[in-house]
């Protein structure tokens, strides 16, 4: 029988390492209490949500549908579009990591965030997958 990799046991000094490193990079979570308001960052991804929708043409991203991973980063709307992606996935996570929002707020600009990164789309097998 061939050997799992699951179930490999760590050596003492794997182990250690390991220990090392999720204590070093371990992310402390904020307890509610000492949230921030949400009220001024969701004021300003809003704003990015109307930059990227003023600036990006989400019906000509849809159009973009045979792409391979080559060819990507020649698509300067495509990329364009993704590199603006970024701040708004960042503040996003943010605000739901380090802010007061509710989950019901937070789910409802995900969503947003959603309809933009989906327009963009995922390149798999040489086109472009709109759905996820």
């Amino acid at each position: 029988m061939g050997s799992n990799p699951e179930k490999q046991e760590l050596s003492q000094e794997q182990e250690e390492q390991a220990a090392f490193w999720l204590e070093k990079y371990q992310e402390e979570e904020i307890a509610p209490e000492d949230r921030r308001e949400c009220g001024p960052e969701v004021m300003e991804l809003e704003e990015l949500f109307t930059s990227f929708e003023t600036t990006h043409n989400l019906g000509e991203l849809h159009l973009i549908t045979d792409l391979t991973p080559e060819e990507a980063s020649k698509n300067l709307l495509r990329e364009a579009a993704k590199a603006d992606l970024i701040p708004i996935v960042e503040l996003l996570n943010r605000l739901k990591e380090e802010t007061n929002i509710s989950g019901e707020d937070h789910n409802a600009l995900k969503a947003k965030y959603r309809r933009f990164s989906q327009a963009v789309g995922i390149i798999h097998d040489n086109k472009v997958d709109h759905a996820r």
